[in-house]
């Protein structure tokens, strides 16, 4: 039996996973969770990325893509398939997604972890960036905001600059709103530190644009790794 996170590449998955290994959890699984959308999703289509970060953590990562309208099922039997006996999640402040993810985890009869829920988003951006060293990249933006965020890394050099934007302009800490998606660049469960370049730009209409990063660090092994996303 697995301990299953789910796993974007973003911050709050992250996050997650080192509060749960905090909390003496051994996770033993990842699994990316491709939803139906109207609209692309950003770590779908930076999916070799995902893969890279989980292999750099070196954690199996499996995915599934849910049907609309059969999303709790299609979860419910990838998470039986896995062997799953407790899932770990990184919401924060979405209840319709905690209720969600308690539905799926009552279906398979296995425990739900939420190691983030009810935190202060500006609490917890903190933690992740100044106390844990958890640097990430703005891959994803809501058309409201600047578009000069996109693709900035966000680490403890400007950290109180992104909060003081982020109060100015009421954007959630931790893009709670869909404010803004990201890739995480440098954490503690990390070996190596990634740098994100832009290579395209897409425009997802009121949903705001997406880049599309290649990734480089010093160890090459890493870099476009042959995927089962594609």
């Amino acid at each position: 039996m697995s301990i299953v996170a789910l796993f974007s590449g973003g911050k709050d998955s992250m996050y997650s996973i080192i509060k749960a290994r905090e909390m003496k959890l051994s996770i033993d699984k990842l699994l990316f969770v491709i939803p139906t959308f109207s609209y692309p999703n950003p770590h779908e289509l930076n999916h070799y990325v995902v893969e890279m970060l989980a292999n750099d953590i070196g954690l199996l990562i499996e995915k599934v893509r849910l049907r609309k309208g059969m999303e709790v099922e299609d979860l419910a039997k990838k998470l039986r398939e896995m062997k799953a006996k407790a899932l770990v999640a990184g919401d924060i402040l979405l209840e319709e997604h905690l209720e969600w993810h308690e539905k799926v985890c009552r279906r398979v009869g296995i425990d739900l972890i939420e190691p983030l829920f009810g935190y202060d988003t500006r609490e917890l951006l903190i933690q992740m960036v100044v106390r844990n060293n958890i640097e990430f990249t703005i891959i994803a933006i809501n058309p409201s905001l600047l578009e000069n965020l996109l693709g900035l890394t966000i680490s403890k050099n400007n950290i109180d600059w992104f909060l003081r934007l982020c109060e100015s302009m009421n954007i959630d800490f931790l893009g709670e709103r869909g404010e803004y998606h990201t890739l995480v660049n440098s954490s503690p469960i990390l070996r190596y530190r990634y740098e994100y370049r832009i290579e395209k730009v897409i425009q997802r209409g009121i949903y705001g644009k997406i880049a599309l990063v290649k990734p480089s660090n010093s160890s090459s092994q890493y870099l476009y790794h042959t995927s089962s996303y594609g």
